[in-house]
């Protein structure tokens, strides 16, 4: 290769990578800020959003355009946030970035708790827990069950928040992250001791003061510190507390932390006076006022310098435009024949580029092409084992229902002409052995070929399958269907909906031992979601696909499979098992 375009080749590649460590650059700082400067926050992240775009480099502007979400959100502006976190989920979307997809969606939740949205806080939760665990990103995971978590002591579900904040705490701990577990112990703390749990709460808060100790977070445990106090204050240990707001004193002064400091003199003055101690508490009472006041009056002093600062910024601004028109002038004066020089040589780099990324994109075609072809027989040869096992169902249904069940008819009917000499009124009664008999077969063959299926709902299907199967009551089973009035199924997804379901109910309550049983379907529009969950022994799903006796939930798996939904089993032995199934719904043009 000549030299000189070699080392042309090596500018513009340098140039790319240069652009490349910008535009991360600028990300990092965002994130760096995102909870200390929202503006700044915004601005960094604006940039690296303006300079991916025009790169072409999308995932990288897919979390520029969250964290200027965030930065909104933080900002108070929550319809500008909304745009941008909807952005972000587009392009992230289309890149399937599935790490980064988990962190948007667990933001997005703590955003629609904020608006009191809580179906929407609800399914944005799961999707960053089920995006974390896919790709096996335990501190997302931990953070997203943090966020659930919340959602759950919003709406007063405490035992569920509490379950939530445990589970983030024992995945934080098996990353050793210890900023991680003492957050998750604080609001563990707070939900216990809305539940009146003030010394498992005081426990939590403890330990929480011990992790921030240990890694020198100085702000957290001093913010603990003071948290200990107001427990104490909550059990009427005033004489407890006290101490705890003096150390918290203490520590906010030392790093001086005025707001902390004002508030934990104001729950002294409140400890003092509860426990009679009325001089200290005016003592406290008034460095709480001098506190305050003085407060009020930096607030005052950052106005007036914000202000001057503004004005100063402007200014500089207004030189830097001024220097960058006199570069720009400058650079037009290049002579015409280098400029035309390196017109050249990019014009030859890029048709370098352009053919190798139209040889990529034919390969690719390729490839994509050979797998589409397999994927399609696979689906067909998977079509022909589901339609000749539903054939199959189908003509023992009919062999049951039309032979076996109208023999035994006729046998009752010829045992009723006979009843004077074979009648036994006792419990051994053969006509009645006979009609428990064909409504067994009956209940068998409707089970195999549901005709409920030909003309209803899957709801009606699903809620006449429950009737018939739990006839006596055994089992307390509630349904739950939102949003169901205009699902519109084609006939093989509400077959395999449908047998899949009668696989799981007739499981649970054959061997679950369960009391309860919950069915919870939700038309989100563009997914279809089912929860079932039992209260039952539960089971180790891994052993029993392994031994092989797991035919059921196999059968289950495939059906999902079959019709492109997705299967979510969690359950262990003494724990109950919960089934979530996600169909996504194919939107109109």
């Amino acid at each position: 290769m000549n030299k000189k375009y070699f080392f042309v080749l090596l500018f513009f590649t340098t140039c790319l990578t240069v652009n490349g460590q910008t535009i991360r650059s600028l990300i990092d700082s965002a994130r760096y800020y995102k909870l200390r400067d929202y503006a700044k926050t915004i601005t960094f992240s604006s940039q690296a959003y303006k300079k991916a775009i025009a790169l072409k480099q999308f995932t990288l502007a897919g979390e520029s355009a969250y964290l200027i979400g965030a930065g909104n959100y933080l900002a108070g502006k929550f319809d500008e946030s909304l745009r941008w976190y909807f952005e972000s989920e587009r392009i992230l979307g289309e890149v399937k970035d599935t790490a980064l997809l988990s962190e948007l969606y667990a933001d997005m939740s703590v955003f629609y708790i904020k608006l009191k949205k809580y179906r929407e806080a609800d399914s944005v939760s799961k999707h960053a827990i089920l995006l974390a665990v896919a790709i096996k990103d335990t501190a997302r995971q931990a953070t997203a069950l943090n966020n659930r978590g919340l959602l759950f002591m919003d709406i007063g579900k405490t035992d569920s928040a509490i379950i939530s904040f445990r589970s983030a705490y024992q995945l934080y701990k098996e990353l050793d992250d210890k900023q991680g577990m003492a957050y998750s112990l604080d609001y563990l703390s707070s939900v216990m001791a809305e539940k009146g749990m003030n010394e498992q709460a005081l426990k939590a808060m403890t330990e929480s003061r011990q992790l921030r100790a240990g890694i020198g977070d100085k702000t957290g445990e001093a913010i603990t510190t003071n948290n200990i106090g107001e427990l104490f204050m909550a059990e009427k240990k005033p004489e407890k507390a006290i101490p705890y707001f003096i150390d918290a004193i203490s520590k906010a002064h030392a790093m001086n932390y005025p707001d902390l400091e004002k508030y934990a003199y104001d729950m002294l003055a409140h400890a003092y006076e509860q426990t009679g101690n009325y001089k200290e508490a005016y003592n406290a009472q008034l460095k709480y006022l001098e506190l305050n006041q003085k407060l009020l009056d930096n607030k005052h002093t950052r106005d007036v310098e914000e202000l001057q600062t503004k004005y100063e910024t402007n200014k500089k601004n207004q030189q830097i435009q001024l220097q960058a028109e006199n570069i720009y002038l400058t650079q037009l004066k290049l002579s015409r024949h280098k400029i035309m020089l390196y017109a050249l040589l990019a014009i030859s780099f890029l048709s370098l580029i352009l053919f190798y990324l139209l040889y990529s994109r034919y390969k690719l075609n390729q490839q994509a092409k050979f797998k589409e072809a397999m994927l399609s027989e696979q689906k067909l040869r998977a079509q022909g084992i589901m339609d000749a096992e539903e054939n199959e169902r189908q003509r023992l249904a009919r062999e049951l229902h039309d032979g076996v069940g109208q023999l035994l008819s006729a046998t009752r009917r010829k045992i009723e002409l006979l009843q004077p000499s074979f009648r036994d009124n006792g419990k051994d009664d053969p006509l009645k052995m006979l009609d428990e008999s064909i409504k067994e077969v009956r209940d068998l063959s409707h089970s195999m070929m549901p005709p409920s299926l030909l003309n209803k709902s899957l709801k009606q299907a699903v809620d006449e399958f429950i009737k018939r199967i739990n006839f006596h009551g055994e089992m307390d089973i509630r349904t739950d269907w939102v949003n169901t009035e205009n699902l519109d199924l084609d006939k093989t997804t509400t077959l395999m909906l449908y047998r899949s379901l009668q696989e799981i109910i007739g499981n649970t309550f054959r061997h679950s031992k369960a009391t309860t049983m919950e069915i919870e379907v939700v038309n989100h529009n563009t997914e279809l979601s089912i929860m079932i969950y039992d209260n039952g022994i539960g089971f180790d799903k891994e052993k029993l696909l392994a031994e092989g006796s797991g035919l059921g939930l196999k059968n289950i798996q495939s059906r999902i499979a079959y019709i492109g939904a997705n299967l979510q089993i969690d359950t262990m032995p003494g724990k109950g098992v919960t089934y979530i199934i996600e169909l996504p719904l194919l939107k109109e043009a």
